[in-house]
């Protein structure tokens, strides 16, 4: 009797060390579909936040896919809508928190619970007080995705040319923003993200060979807050010297210096000093350590 229900222990123990595998196996296979097929939005329709400004549940039934994200949509007119433009809809990073991103250069995953809407795009976060920190100056934060601070890559690439893209013409490739100058140079990234996607991996590189270039030879573009030359840096423009001079600050701690900036944009001039986002190209005429003047060809408020 004693060898039966020794027996049957065994049979039950391996039964449920079977069963054991089985969930276990289910459970890697669950997850590696959920990373191959990620839900965006925890399944809200970005199409309907954006448009209508209504959180709406989308259904499995009308999916699709973009940047690696799968997105629900609750009819498929509605998934037909944001097939047609889907760097319209989709959340700034992924749905990663841009905050993370441009303080620690991270992306962690934000939340629906965490949420904000600038300039028409969505931004989710992980916690309020990253979701209070872009709300106090969305400006610092909404431009960090943008790669090449939005010079088209495969101009970069195949004309070694810095052009402003522009913002009718962009895709969005592992959550970053890159924006060309006609659909012709959008539709040869969409075909092989790969080429660009690697020149514009090393923006420092780039962008420190263009300041090493020698005065009066070579452009530049850059992105950056605006501020008064003289005041905050101690340095004047070369042409006009009188004047306090408009100065751009960039990310990574450069400082351009606008020549002729008073003249050519007053309103920029004459609000300076409340920090501008601002978008600017020109003639580099002189470089000094981690000063650049420059004869400027473009400026672009950045709303």
């Amino acid at each position: 009797m004693g060898f039966v229900l020794l027996a049957r222990s065994k049979v039950l123990t391996g039964s449920l060390l079977a069963l054991a595998l089985l969930a276990t196996g289910s459970l890697q296979k669950a997850k590696a579909y959920q990373e191959e097929h990620r839900i965006g939005l925890g399944g809200y329709c970005p199409v309907c936040i954006l448009d209508a400004n209504k959180w709406a549940k989308g259904s499995p039934e009308h999916q699709a896919t973009y940047d690696g994200v799968t997105y629900y949509f609750p009819e498929e007119a509605i998934k037909q809508e944001f097939l047609n433009n889907p760097a319209k809809y989709v959340p700034a990073l992924g749905g990663d928190c841009i905050v993370c991103y441009a303080k620690l250069g991270k992306r962690v995953p934000g939340s629906v619970n965490y949420s904000a809407r600038y300039d028409n795009r969505l931004f989710l976060f992980p916690g309020a007080e990253q979701q209070q920190a872009f709300l106090s100056n969305p400006k610092e934060f909404a431009n960090a995705d943008l790669a090449l601070n939005g010079d088209c890559s495969v101009c970069l690439v195949h004309a070694n040319k810095h052009v402003a893209g522009k913002p009718e013409f962009t895709e969005i490739k592992d959550g970053l923003r890159y924006l060309f100058v006609s659909a012709r140079e959008q539709a040869a990234f969409r075909k092989d993200p790969a080429p660009y996607v690697a020149r514009a991996s090393k923006p420092n590189d780039m962008e420190s060979k263009t300041s090493q270039r020698p005065a009066g030879n070579g452009s530049l573009t850059v992105m950056g807050t605006t501020t008064c030359a003289a005041c905050e840096h101690g340095v004047k423009t070369i042409q006009n010297p009188e004047e306090l001079g408009l100065a751009v600050n960039t990310a990574d701690g450069r400082v351009v210096i606008v020549e002729q900036a008073h003249k050519l944009y007053p309103s920029v001039y004459e609000n300076r000093y409340n920090g501008q986002h601002v978008r600017v190209s020109g003639r580099v005429i002189k470089q000094q350590g981690r000063f650049t003047w420059i004869e400027p060809t473009d400026l672009m408020v950045q709303l």
